[in-house]
């Protein structure tokens, strides 16, 4: 039997810089910062404020009982995914829900609302909790919240792995279409910032004071984000029967575990040498295809040299002319979400002849010999690109599209 090749029909996003896809893209094009200081919960106490917060009043999105029962990362997935499917028209072409698979990356989940839990149990006098605070605690509610919301049916998945788990599911859902298991599937992430999140970042020391800048000569550390993002994938040839608008092919996809070190990237570039080299391999493109890099680019010292130095291992001297760019320069670093934010903005690329810029950038770190898309926008023709994640404890991935033509 013929492999299926996979397109993306349909695109939700929500993220500091606007609550849906064209408000995002637009802000990114413009070179827009979404990282300012934190107003979610006090952050006295923290080193860095620094934050890429969603904009966004739940009461005015969610019913009483709806926000009892979602958590802010759950509603961020909800509202990625009824944009994304209203987008690919995918529910209104007489596909079986049953044959529609769900698929969400998370990292820290619900964790404000239990440390809210936790205030209301053992720090405040008199407190009485809502069980909802604890109970609901649970790396699928992500994945529940969208399959229930809108009756999918079909094969139900939650994904973990830190900073890549968004796009694990982005790569899984491409195999199920392509091995017939699924018709279709709502793949992404959703994440929300914590306490917990922020204070372990910043234990960490690798978070700035002021927004990041990757790959920047002067950069000093990362900006944790927020956001919700999914991509609806169906097959290619299914989608053009019915007339769908298709973004782009989804070509293949790698995941690769360094095994080096709990946090730290393997710091000469092999590893990602590795999971590119991979990626490629599963896509059947070669490396002189590639027209753009959506980086991981952190702006932490070790990733962003771990991350150019693989470029340059892959591509050669040709890895110094391929335009590479970090949007976490504005949407920050969205954990469990990243991944697919990251990747919708690569397919947005791919389309519309646009490299969102990497912003707050001065002077290219000489240790990392890419060509950075700095401060602007740069418009010009993108057939192939490459999504890269880049996760702690080695949890590599990365998406490659083109054209579908």
């Amino acid at each position: 039997m013929t492999e299926r090749r996979v397109a993306v029909t349909g695109i939700g996003l929500v993220c500091s810089l606007g609550l849906d896809r064209e408000s995002v893209w637009q802000a990114l094009c413009e070179g827009r910062c979404g990282i300012a200081d934190l107003t979610l919960f006090e952050a006295d106490l923290y080193r860095s404020r620094m934050v890429a917060q969603v904009p966004y009043d739940e009461a005015t999105r969610f019913s009483v009982r709806e926000r009892r029962r979602y958590a802010r990362a759950d509603q961020f997935a909800i509202l990625a995914a009824s944009e994304a499917l209203a987008d690919s028209g995918l529910l209104e072409s007489g596909i079986a829900r049953s044959s529609v698979a769900v698929l969400m990356g998370v990292g820290a989940n619900d964790l404000l609302r239990n440390e809210m839990y936790y205030a209301d149990a053992f720090v405040r006098a008199g407190g009485r909790p809502h069980p909802s605070g604890i109970l609901n605690y649970l790396n699928a509610g992500s994945a529940d919240g969208v399959a229930h919301r809108f009756g999918l049916t079909g094969l139900r998945a939650s994904m973990n792995s830190a900073c890549s788990s968004s796009t694990m599911t982005i790569g899984y859902g491409a195999d199920l279409i392509r091995s017939g298991q699924v018709e279709a599937a709502v793949c992404g992430g959703s994440d929300a910032l914590s306490r917990t999140a922020l204070s372990g970042f910043n234990a960490l020391r690798v978070v700035d004071l002021e927004p990041c800048r990757p790959f920047d000569v002067s950069r000093s550390g990362m900006n944790i984000g927020e956001a919700g993002a999914v991509l609806v994938l169906e097959p290619l040839e299914r989608a053009r029967a019915r007339g769908a608008h298709v973004y782009v092919e989804l070509a293949g996809y790698a995941a690769y575990c360094e095994a080096f070190h709990a946090t730290a990237p393997e710091p000469d570039g092999v590893a990602v040498a590795a999971l590119l080299g991979a990626a490629l391999a599963a896509s059947g493109v070669a490396p002189e295809e590639v027209d753009h890099i959506n980086a991981h680019g952190t702006g932490t010292v070790p990733n962003d040299r771990a991350e150019a130095r693989g470029i340059r291992r892959t591509f050669g001297d040709r890895g110094g002319r391929i335009p590479v760019t970090s949007i976490k320069s504005m949407v920050g670093h969205c954990l469990g979400a990243a991944g697919a934010v990251e990747a919708a903005a690569l397919a947005l690329t791919i389309e519309r002849g646009v490299i969102p810029p990497t912003i707050h950038h001065a002077q290219t770190d000489p240790e990392c010999e890419v060509d950075v898309v700095a401060n602007q926008a740069r418009v010009q023709p993108v057939r192939c690109g490459i999504s890269t994640s880049l996760a702690f404890g080695g949890n590599d991935a990365a998406v490659v599209m083109r054209h579908a033509d």
